[in-house]
């Protein structure tokens, strides 16, 4: 493969995390910080499934409980990441899915 070939990849990978850059400035309330707080809102989003959030999430379904008890406050990186991620992804879907209907049509 020539170098052309593959440069696309890390293009788009800028362009999307600048669509969810532009995303997160629509937001009328802040995301959650806090691990709790985050594992507490997908918690809810995931119908109170201890089990369907770990999945998600990758971890065990005891750490969910011990997370949502308050028990753990700190997170290793690759859930702390994942969190955010997770947390940001779900965040006001009512208010990014309007900021989509105003985005003009693209010109492709």
């Amino acid at each position: 493969m020539s170098d052309d070939e593959q440069q696309p990849a890390p293009r788009r990978g800028k362009v999307l995390e600048a669509l969810a850059r532009a995303e997160r400035k629509v937001f009328t309330r802040p995301a959650p910080k806090s691990a709790k707080a985050q594992m507490e809102y997908l918690y809810t989003r995931a119908k109170r499934s201890t089990k369907a959030l770990a999945e998600r999430l990758g971890i065990s379904t005891r750490t969910v409980r011990r997370y949502r008890a308050g028990q753990l406050t700190t997170p290793r990186k690759r859930l702390q990441a994942v969190l955010v991620e997770e947390a940001e992804s779900e965040w006001q879907p009512q208010v990014r899915a309007r900021a989509c209907e105003r985005r003009p049509p693209s010109a492709a």
